[in-house]
């Protein structure tokens, strides 16, 4: 099974999680075993701590250089 196969059943099985409220069928199903609030929640989640990560190693990589300037200028 190709990588585009893959990724469009993810996307079509988050689309569905998400909208099984509109028609009230939330918890009837055992495939999707979470609240559907859980398919809103859980991507900021990811993205806040990935951003936080990103932030943190180019915060780290800007100190660590602004070190070795200050040391190399002595």
């Amino acid at each position: 099974m190709n990588r585009l196969t893959i990724w469009i059943l993810l996307y079509l099985y988050y689309a569905v999680w998400l909208i099984l409220p509109i028609f009230d069928l939330e918890g009837k199903y055992i495939i999707f075993p979470l609240p559907s609030r859980y398919a809103v929640f859980l991507p900021i989640w990811l993205l806040l701590i990935g951003f936080a990560s990103v932030g943190t190693y180019l915060g780290v990589l800007t100190i660590r250089a602004s070190t070795e300037v200050s040391e190399s200028e002595k």
